[in-house]
């Protein structure tokens, strides 16, 4: 009879998958204990009350998941902002009206230097035109040739000293103011022969120290 007892011993062991905290279902259990019920339901907000308010329900708010709950409002653009928004427009305006005037100036400037440069141009071209004919005058001057010719009238002998291509009517005009007469009154002659006073000294071959006679005429 033991060897049947033995061989109807269980297989499994149960021990191993009981509940830790035994749930206590006699009448002995005492009703103050806190029974612990295991589940997976989510649980919900039962009311709360204290003495002074046992016995009224507690209202409970139920929160729901928004999705949209998380974002924050809108920035609010305030009179401030939109003050300072045209008042950056207006010194943007301002900005680029300034760039305007200093590229006009800029300009203007730029004008003026032109002007000036070429006025100093002309101005230098002009004066060096001056100098070019003075220097062509000085040198024709100084490329004339001067012979030096003896003067005789009543008075005696004078030497006079004249360019080659001077007309003898230099000489004409200084007797006749000299003596207060009329320029036909004066005569000049050269080696015997009467000369007019168109002539020069380089188309009657002269050389120097030869000799203009005068004489005056009588009126």
């Amino acid at each position: 009879m033991q060897d049947d007892t033995e061989e109807l011993e269980p297989l499994f062991d149960y021990t191993r998958v009981q509940p830790l905290n035994p749930i206590c279902l006699d009448d002995d259990c005492d009703d103050d204990e806190d029974v612990i019920c295991v589940g997976t339901k989510r649980k919900t907000s039962q009311p709360v009350g204290n003495e002074k308010t046992r016995g009224k329900a507690v209202p409970v708010v139920d929160i729901e998941d928004k999705d949209d709950d998380w974002l924050p409002p809108p920035p609010k653009i305030s009179c401030n902002a939109e003050r300072n928004i045209e008042d950056d427009s207006t010194l943007k305006k301002l900005r680029l009206k300034k760039q305007e005037i200093a590229s006009f100036a800029e300009s203007a400037k730029n004008l003026l230097k032109d002007v000036e440069e070429s006025s100093k141009v002309e101005i230098s071209d002009s004066l060096q035109s001056s100098v070019d004919v003075v220097k062509e005058k000085s040198s024709e001057h100084s490329e004339r040739a001067k012979i030096l010719i003896s003067v005789q009238d009543k008075a005696g002998t004078k030497q006079i000293r004249m360019f080659m291509d001077d007309k003898f009517e230099r000489i004409v005009k200084t007797y006749a103011e000299k003596i207060k007469c009329d320029l036909k009154q004066i005569v000049l002659s050269f080696d015997g022969d009467k000369i007019s006073s168109s002539e020069t000294p380089a188309s009657l071959g002269m050389e120097d120290e030869d000799i203009i006679e005068v004489h005056v005429k009588s009126s």
